[in-house]
């Protein structure tokens, strides 16, 4: 059955699931190193944390069997099945044999064996040393526990007329001393006058005179003004710069008129020769709900490859929001997507969840 589902996966099903596969990792690689935080300061990992490593690691098994179904034996195909056998031990519990094989899946140099191996050493330590932990923090037994109290009690009762003499003992002694030893201070303040003195010129300052300058009246007889109507009529036309777009991308996938029903969709391209700073550019994804009103994009995607994969988690909330259809287009793109320097190739559309009609 695992022959006949790797038969069967096309390329473009194959490139789609192995950009999945690898967005995955990338997921599961996040999660270690959060789980490494709490390692570091000697904290138990949360629940949530391990379900969701497992989950994506149930989901990886479920890929990776699909693609080396049909792959010779190899170190990839060891590794894959060392790490699954390895995966199942530990859940199963026998924790002995899932490090053997975690061992075994590092040296195949599977990419999550040596993480999975540091995490499953690392609970396998601290579930020993939880009991003496909470030791600790255990309370006493019963006979101990009355014997702490009764000793307790009689502590109490001795000290406390013993403090209250001494407290009243020492006020009574020292109260005296203290006022005949405080000093009297006496302070006298003495203010000086403050002479302001004004200083009045005798001359007072004359101010500017200002003269007034008549202005003439503007005079009744008009301006003469020429206009040379030969002059404007020979005007010379402004000269439009011709822009050479290069030609559209031939696409290769995915077909126009895709119904999506899960995963990620990988828009595929006829390879060209694009210089060092152009790049392949997939157009804004525009969401067309089922009044076919624009309402919902995904901005513009670069790559140096011609192939753009896009997860499958954006056409989920395109769909979550009512989008019946998404709208792209594809173009290249220079240093960035916002300067488009060929044609943009004709619109496609992606039906959600059904064949798009957006006529």
């Amino acid at each position: 059955m695992s022959h006949h589902i790797g038969d069967s996966l096309s390329r473009e099903q194959r490139i789609r699931k192995q950009a999945e596969l690898q967005s995955l990792y990338n997921a599961l690689a996040n999660l270690r190193d959060r789980e490494l935080t709490y390692m570091e300061a000697s904290a138990s990992v949360p629940d949530l944390s391990i379900n969701q490593t497992n989950q994506i690691r149930h989901r990886i098994e479920a890929l990776e069997s699909q693609l080396i179904a049909q792959e010779e034996e190899s170190s990839e195909t060891f590794a894959h099945r060392f790490y699954r056998e390895a995966f199942e031990a530990e859940l199963a519990g026998d924790y002995d044999k899932a490090i053997k094989l975690y061992k075994k899946a590092d040296r195949y140099d599977h990419q999550d064996a040596d993480a999975a191996l540091r995490s499953l050493r690392y609970r396998v330590k601290r579930g020993r040393n939880i009991p003496r932990d909470l030791q600790a923090w255990l309370p006493p037994p019963a006979h101990n526990l009355r014997n702490r109290l009764i000793v307790g009690v009689a502590a109490v009762l001795i000290c406390t007329p013993l403090a209250v003499f001494i407290f009243y003992r020492g006020n009574s002694t020292e109260q005296p001393q203290n006022i005949a030893q405080e000093p009297t201070a006496t302070f006298t303040v003495t203010t000086t006058p403050v002479s302001v003195q004004l200083i009045v010129p005798n001359t007072a300052t004359p101010l500017p005179t200002f003269t007034a300058t008549p202005i003439p009246l503007p005079s009744d007889t008009p301006l003469a003004v020429s206009i040379d109507i030969e002059a404007t009529d020979t005007a010379t036309p402004i000269a439009t710069p011709t822009v050479n777009l290069r030609p559209a991308l031939k696409i290769v996938g995915p077909r126009d008129g895709l119904v999506w029903l899960d995963g990620a969709v990988v828009f595929e391209f006829e390879q060209v020769d694009l210089a060092s700073d152009e790049l392949y550019c997939l157009n804004t994804l525009r969401g067309l709900d089922s009044t076919n009103t624009e309402n919902w994009s995904y901005p513009p995607t670069a790559s140096e490859e011609p192939f753009i994969p896009i997860q499958a988690h954006v056409f989920r909330v395109a769909q979550i929001q009512g989008m019946q259809c998404i709208v792209w287009s594809a173009g290249i793109g220079q240093g960035d997507c916002d300067h488009i320097i060929s044609e943009v190739t004709a619109d496609r559309v992606i039906g959600l969840p059904r064949v798009c009609d957006i006529n």
